[in-house]
């Protein structure tokens, strides 16, 4: 596997807007990816407000991260403004705070223009990062603790059980362990069949939400139309408190013009 490593975005706010930087991605392998600046405006501005604030992001982070930095705007609220009506196309690409343009690298501007892998370490220290390596551990340590909870399962619910019936046949101890295993899931079963065993709560609230569950499936089943809508504004709910939450983390940062 080629290393790499991966740095955190950036997410700050600021007024009306909120903007994320997603650094370049480090690796041996030879690419075009440079790093990518979103702008993400909250309030209604005019496309020619929208022009300025790009352009004025766009000059602030390659000074602060002095990467190539393609810088993407657009209007949180799904305004049907697009910034392409007036610049041509949706986003700006540069390599420097005096040369940049509205449209795509020119032709080998981005390999001429693009810091080495070391230099951009540097240019990043500031930001928390992942390594190949360090994903690779992490990973493995993931497969080890399911590969153990797998074994932990297999030795209690069938191991266990399948060793104390073989040695109930070589002791009266194991034998008198073994039916009283027996009896107990036997009686379990039947307290559960007649409805008389106590329930925790977790038990209860479970078989609470599956009942849900099937009267919402049927209601859903039967009004296909209606359970369309309501997906979508529970989505455009969810969405609306996820950007809620999302600016409530960020920290209020303002750009000098």
């Amino acid at each position: 596997m080629e290393p790499w490593v991966r740095f955190e975005n950036v997410h700050e706010k600021r007024k009306g807007y909120y903007v994320s930087y997603t650094p370049k991605f480090v690796s041996d392998k030879i690419d075009d990816n440079t790093a990518v600046l979103s702008v993400r405006l909250l309030d209604d501005f005019s496309l020619e407000e929208c022009k300025a604030i790009s352009e004025k992001e766009f000059k602030h982070w390659i000074q602060r991260f002095n990467v190539p930095l393609q810088v993407i705007p657009a209007y949180e609220n799904n305004s049907s403004n697009r910034i392409s009506s007036i610049t041509g196309v949706g986003y700006i690409c540069g390599v420097s705070p005096e040369i940049f343009r509205w449209g795509g690298f020119l032709e080998g501007e981005l390999a001429e223009s693009m810091p080495g892998n070391d230099a951009i370490k540097l240019t990043y220290k500031e930001l928390p990062s992942k390594s190949s390596v360090e994903a690779e551990r992490d990973l493995k340590q993931r497969i080890l603790g399911i590969s153990a909870i797998k074994w932990f399962t297999l030795f209690t619910a069938v191991l266990i059980p399948a060793l104390i019936a073989f040695l109930g046949w070589s002791h009266p101890l194991f034998s008198a362990i073994a039916l009283v295993v027996a009896w107990y899931k036997c009686a379990d079963k039947w307290l559960s069949l007649t409805g008389r065993k106590i329930k925790t709560e977790s038990e209860l609230a479970k078989e609470e939400d599956d009942r849900l569950k099937e009267h919402h499936h049927y209601h859903c089943k039967i009004n296909p139309d209606g359970f369309a809508k309501l997906k979508l504004e529970n989505f455009k709910v969810n969405r609306e408190q996820r950007l809620k939450d999302k600016l409530k983390e960020m920290e209020r940062v303002e750009v000098e013009n």
